[in-house]
């Protein structure tokens, strides 16, 4: 009999997520699905491979986007989601780690910083978190991380025109 995972309450698919992880089952089908319907409810249905072609789009012109960009490349209502964007351009870091991208998430800034690319230090810590969370070295001074992770980023947009 298969499990309804998307009726389920966040409690009952996070428990279900921590007893796979008890019982070393990680690798079950179930532990999978509950695992994907928890980031699509923490991150508020943001869509990967649209913010990807957000930053793509952008990167070629050597332009930053703001927060509310990626919410509005996920056709969402950025006061409703706003809330999700962290724990979506966390995933996004991770996704871009594992296919040996550079750090995507560099040029996403504060709206007042899209000229410049420039992060508050709340926005820099979470976007350094993040990397670091992605199991990344961040081998320079922060803002210097920062700085050549954005190059990086324009640099490969380019290549993948």
């Amino acid at each position: 009999m298969a499990i309804d995972l998307d009726s389920k309450a966040t409690k009952d698919l996070e428990t279900i997520v921590a007893n796979c992880v008890r019982l070393n089952r990680t690798s079950d089908p179930v532990f999978a699905a509950a695992s994907q319907i928890l980031e699509t409810r923490k991150t508020g249905e943001y869509n990967m491979e649209k913010t990807i072609a957000a930053i793509r789009r952008r990167g070629r012109l050597r332009s930053f986007l703001c927060y509310k960009d990626v919410a509005d490349a996920s056709g969402l209502n950025w006061v409703r989601s706003r809330r999700g964007v962290g724990a979506h351009l966390d995933a996004l870091t991770v996704f871009a780690a594992e296919h040996g991208w550079p750090n995507l998430t560099s040029i996403v800034v504060h709206k007042d910083k899209t000229e410049t690319g420039e992060m508050t230090a709340d926005h820099l810590k979470g976007f350094l978190d993040g990397v670091r969370a992605a199991g990344q070295d961040i081998d320079i001074d922060d803002m210097a991380f920062l700085k050549r992770e954005q190059h990086r980023v324009f640099a490969w947009c380019r290549e993948e025109a």
